[in-house]
């Protein structure tokens, strides 16, 4: 496909997964690259450094911190007063702790960064009618969401759901929040997150105007991504050291490269493909993309009730977006 008239925007872009997204789709002929940063000065930064790389100037800079929902509000409406129209979404952007945290507007930070803020600058763009007609979007999932990952454990809902004795809306907007009974635990959280994201493309998938995409896509594992700067001391100096060695020989890790192309292959999905999650086969973390077939991803009451939440809690919905919203 001709992408020299297309235009792609990929959150996170100054580091792992996000630049070496926008380096592959500039390499592939993208007329327009926008790198959604934290900060302008790191897009700038990432700007400078990929044309170094590709020999071509096709981007642009965007402040947007996904972790903060006014944050995405004012980029979208940034987008909007600049007439962009993007045919390409690619919701890469995340962040971790290692305590309990949340954002100004009372959402758990991994969760926020990793779906929250990213729903919301959907839903502006939507609004404002910046996605083109045909628009791909793209959302970082996680094989973690599996089940099967060591060391990742999924939350279980219907314990804390029990715990809680209200009703599953009350539940999932506890966990948003971070105020569920269980202690916090840094890879939990991240697992919930990824959780959620593949619930929400699942019920987006239902929303969006045809022949609009969207798919929820796990980049894999790569131990040189930024995500590594927020895991305790000895993930950073002993485990990622040890995972980037013997990881590949395993299928447990690979170069970020390998990530950022299934993000790439995906921009090219039909509509067949819209809402389903995509990951590496079974009991492995790289290799080739493939749909996952899980019945708890799958859960139709989950994907509903994952969507509910972020919309009760952003106010912004595919009918009734943020900037519309009382």
């Amino acid at each position: 496909m001709n992408h020299k008239n297309h235009t792609a925007l990929v959150t996170g872009a100054n580091s792992g997964f996000g630049f070496e997204t926008a380096a592959l789709l500039a390499q592939q002929g993208y007329g327009r690259i926008i790198l959604a940063c934290r900060t302008i000065e790191k897009a700038e930064q990432a700007r400078k450094e990929l044309i170094n790389r590709v020999g071509k100037d096709v981007f642009t800079g965007l402040a947007i911190d996904v972790s903060e929902l006014d944050a995405s509000k004012k980029a979208a409406q940034q987008l909007h007063g600049q007439g962009q129209k993007i045919d390409l979404l690619i919701l890469n952007a995340g962040v971790g702790s290692q305590t309990l945290k949340t954002t100004t507007q009372g959402i758990e930070i991994t969760l926020a960064a990793s779906l929250f803020g990213h729903h919301i600058l959907t839903m502006e763009l939507l609004a404002n009618g910046n996605l083109s007609n045909t628009a791909r979007i793209v959302i970082s999932g996680s094989e973690a969401t599996r089940g099967n990952v060591p060391g990742m454990k999924m939350p279980n809902y219907k314990a804390i759901q029990q715990q809680m004795a209200g009703s599953l809306d009350d539940t999932m907007d506890a966990i948003a929040q971070g105020k569920q009974p269980t202690k916090y635990n840094m890879n939990t959280a991240y697992v919930n997150a990824k959780l959620w994201v593949s619930w929400w493309a699942a019920a987006l998938a239902k929303k969006l105007p045809s022949p609009m995409v969207v798919v929820s896509v796990s980049p894999g594992s790569a131990p040189d991504t930024g995500l590594a700067r927020n895991m305790p001391a000895f993930m950073r100096l002993v485990m990622l050291p040890m995972l980037t060695i013997i990881g590949p020989m395993m299928k447990m890790a690979g170069p970020i490269s390998q990530g950022a192309q299934r993000y790439v292959d995906a921009a090219e999905f039909d509509l067949s493909a819209s809402g389903k999650f995509y990951a590496s086969p079974a009991k492995v973390l790289v290799g080739p993309m493939q749909e996952q077939v899980i019945s708890h991803i799958s859960d139709t009451s989950m994907q509903e009730a994952t969507w509910n939440s972020v919309v009760r809690l952003t106010k912004a919905d595919i009918t009734t977006p943020l900037a519309q919203a009382k």
